[in-house]
Formats: structure tokens, C-alpha cells, sequence
């Protein structure tokens, strides 16, 4: 796993699957976006996408193609992302389509890529189980519901009819996939039951570990058993499942990773948004700092820099509590206020995002909170971004979301106006970018 942004790769078996799979990293944290182009001529390139992106999703809509269609275009997918952290092969819930080809394919695709670089074994995990969603794996058999697949009206699916609820022997068809079933017996017998029970199918030529589970902790115990193994054993795990097993395989293999702060960036000179500054400075995990000004009182970029990177990395000293947000203001109480020339108005926006820059050039950083149109624009423009994808609205004009390109895509971000709100709106914003930065950017 790379020690900065993770590069998690899913190819998904059709758009809709791929995008609620790549909704579950994104409520986790993690920067993710859906490519729905897999055939040239102008779509996003992969690999690019895996630069700005934590979490890409691409949709090869290979449910219903012929299984070596299926296959050569998974195959050519992994290979264009180039170097990639995970791999996970999104697979229907109910188990229709080319299952085991698109899981052949990923497995075979990492294994050709691992041995050119000289690594370890590539192993499939196959946590079928979507628990939230009815789905469950016991005996190695699908259930939707309580029911078998072939005992509901799947087994008259027009394009997928299913005939067997047996994951292992639905991965084997149209493979030579070799695999072997954890049992729920084991499961629920706890991590070194797990261990111990895939160490022995891996020495016996195993390919791909199917796991039973019944609930989100069966899934992420498991997950957490078989990450475990690669302290030990030099292995690659290959996600083949609906996503619940893909995102619990992705917490479990990446790196404890330094968590950073938000950094909020206030240009105006509002009573409102002085009053909110207050109202966060009462939190002793929030910093709130004015800006260093030069000789003619415009904000002094190396300095504040400076002086922004020193409230960082302190904690404090009376109650032990890290910061988690810093909040650079060009005005935090009534005593601050000055008179302004149009040209330092102008000005002070274009120095605030010089530092915004700098910081998240240089500084661990997992949000960003500007308050203030002209300043938002401003920090826009100089981080390169194209915009920002618009996730919720969190009081009437202000916004979460990410930044899209630039040199801070996929970053959370939060942008309000110095007129909105009360005391505790500022509150709210950060506490939605300390949600949202979970496993994102760091």
C-alpha cells in the first residue's frame, strides 16, 4: 500500500452496482469516483483518475457479455491502471453474470503484473455477503433473503437464470479457478480459526478464499484475518464481491496513516461569521489564528504558513487534545477590522489562497473550509480545480463536497458565504469535513 492516498481500483460488473460499491468508500471517507467509459476514444483514463481519486470505479458492464469478453476486458482495465494498491472485481449480489471469468481474469491480471515486478502470491477473497441487503453466505451458498437463488424467481431470470446458490461452483464455471469455502463454523470460531484454515488451503494450491458471513463484523473479521497473514506471508489480495467484503479488505490493508486536520480559510469580515469563529475557537481541538500581516496589512504568506504548520503539529498542553482543525481568519474579533483600499480588498482573497496552497502542498491535510465567495473562488483558482462536485447542502448556502482537479482533487471541502448561518453553522461545517475525511486524503 502506497503511505500517501490509496490507489484502489474496482471494476464493476454494471454501472449501478459499481456506483452503490463506490458509495460504500465514499461514506467511509475515501475520495471515489465512477468512470462509465471502458472503450477509448476520449473517456477519463484510469490511471489518471487513480491520481486524483482514493477509490475509481470503472464500469465494464460485462454481466452479460460472452464469458472471454468479459474477461479480456477486465483484464485490459487492470492492466491500463498500471501500479494499484487493491484491485476488487464488483460481482453482482446475487451471483448472475460471468462471475468467474471477470474474478479469473483479476486474479490472472495481478498475478502477470506481480511476477514482473518480482512480489508475492495473488490470492482471491470472495465475501459474497451483502448483509444489508438480504444477502447472506452459509455453507458456502448464496441466500437472498433466507432463500436460495435458485429457489426465487432468479432461476427464471431471463439473461442470468440461476441454478445454484454454490458461490465456489459458480466461480468455477467457464474458469479453472481453484478454491476452497471458509466455513461459518470457523468464522464464528474467531481470527486464528480463520488464519489457520487459509493457511492450510493456500499450501494445498488454493486460488481464491470463499468466506460465509451473516453479518458486517463476520465481514470485517475476516477481512481483518487475512490482512493479518500478510505480515508473514507475501500475499496480494484480489477483492471478488458485491462491496461490503472490498471495503472491509481496503480498512484492513491500509496503512495507519498520520489522520491530518481540516484547514479552514475565513475572508470575511462578518458578524456572523466572527461569531461562529467563536464559537469554534470554544473547542479546544479547533485553532483559530489570525493571519500574519505585512507592512501594508495584507496577509504575510510565509509567515501565516509558518505560523499555521506550528498550530499543527501542537496539541494541547493542559487537556492532551490533538487539534484537529486550524482556522486561518483575516479577521477574528471587532479589534481586527481596518480599513481597506480596493486594491488590498482585492488582494487579501489572492494572498489567502497562496497559502491555502502552500499548506496543502506541504502539510497533511484531510478538509478544506472556506468561508467567504471571493475567497473560495480564489483558493479554487490557485489549487487548479475545475469546480467541485456537490454532495449535500448543510444549511441553505453552505456546501459540502470535493474539489474536482487540480492539484487537491478529490479533497473534502466545504464552502459558505460570510452572511450565512448563526453561531453554530461553523460548527456543523466541520463537523460534516470531520465525517467526510474518515480514510480520504491525507
Amino acid at each position: 500500500m502506497s503511505q500517501n492516498s490509496p490507489r484502489i481500483l474496482i471494476v464493476a460488473d454494471d454501472l449501478t452496482g459499481g456506483n452503490a460499491c463506490g458509495a460504500l468508500f465514499a461514506e467511509a471517507g475515501l475520495a471515489t469516483m465512477t468512470i462509465t467509459g471502458t472503450s477509448g476514444g476520449g473517456e477519463v483514463s484510469v490511471a489518471a483518475a487513480l491520481d486524483d481519486y482514493d477509490a475509481v470505479v470503472v464500469n465494464a458492464n460485462s454481466r452479460h457479455l460472452k464469458p472471454a469478453e468479459a474477461a479480456a476486458l477486465t483484464d485490459a482495465l487492470i492492466r491500463e491502471a498500471g501500479p494499484v494498491d487493491l484491485v476488487a472485481c464488483r460481482i453482482d449480489t446475487t451471483l448472475r453474470g460471468n462471475v468467474g471469468p471477470t474474478a479469473e481474469a483479476a486474479v490472472r491480471a495481478r498475478q502477470a503484473l506481480a511476477s514482473a515486478a518480482g512480489s508475492g502470491r495473488v490470492v482471491g477473497l470472495c465475501i459474497p455477503a451483502f448483509p444489508a441487503s438480504g444477502r447472506v453466505t452459509v455453507g458456502g451458498q448464496q441466500l437472498l433473503h433466507g432463500k436460495l437463488l435458485e429457489d426465487t424467481e432468479l432461476r427464471h431470470d431471463v439473461r442470468s437464470p440461476m441454478h445454484t446458490s454454490v458461490v465456489a461452483d459458480i466461480l468455477r464455471e467457464n474458469t479453472e479457478l481453484r478454491c476452497h469455502t471458509v466455513e461459518l463454523s470457523t468464522v464464528l470460531a474467531g481470527a486464528e480459526a480463520i488464519r489457520t484454515d487459509v493457511l492450510k488451503a493456500l499450501a494445498a494450491g488454493t486460488e481464491v478464499i470463499v468466506a460465509d458471513a451473516l453479518t458486517n463484523d463476520h465481514i470485517e473479521l475476516i477481512a481483518r484475518a487475512v490482512a493479518d497473514l500478510n505480515k508473514e506471508e507475501n500475499l496480494e489480495w484480489v477483492a471478488i464481491d458485491p462491496g461490503p467484503g472490498s471495503l472491509a479488505i481496503a480498512q484492513a490493508l491500509l496503512p495507519k496513516r498520520e489522520s491530518g486536520v481540516i484547514l479552514g480559510v475565513s475572508g470575511s469580515a462578518t458578524e456572523i461569521t466572527r461569531t461562529q469563529l467563536a464559537k469554534l475557537d470554544e473547542d479546544p481541538s479547533i485553532t483559530v489564528l489570525r493571519v500574519a500581516l505585512d507592512e501594508d496589512n495584507l496577509p504575510d504568506v510565509q509567515a501565516t504558513v509558518e505560523l499555521i504548520r506550528t498550530a499543527t503539529s501542537a496539541s494541547n498542553e493542559a487537556n492532551g487534545v490533538a487539534v484537529r482543525a486550524i482556522i486561518v481568519a483575516t479577521v477574528v474579533d471587532a479589534t481586527d477590522l481596518l480599513e481597506l483600499t480596493d486594491e488590498q480588498s482585492e488582494l487579501i482573497p489572492r494572498r489567502l489562497a497562496q497559502i491555502t496552497a502552500e499548506l496543502i502542498a506541504t502539510t497533511a491535510l484531510t478538509g478544506l473550509y472556506t468561508t467567504g465567495g471571493d475567497v473560495t473562488a480564489a483558493v479554487l483558482g490557485e489549487l487548479g480545480a475545475l469546480g467541485m462536485e456537490i454532495h449535500t447542502e448543510i444549511v441553505p448556502l453552505a456546501v459540502g463536497g470535493s474539489i474536482v482537479g487540480g492539484s487537491a482533487a478529490g479533497l473534502p471541502i466545504v464552502t459558505k458565504g460570510g452572511l450565512i448561518g448563526d453561531a453554530g453553522t461553523g460548527v456543523l461545517c466541520l463537523d460534516h469535513l470531520m465525517q467526510s475525511a474518515g480514510m480520504g486524503r491525507a
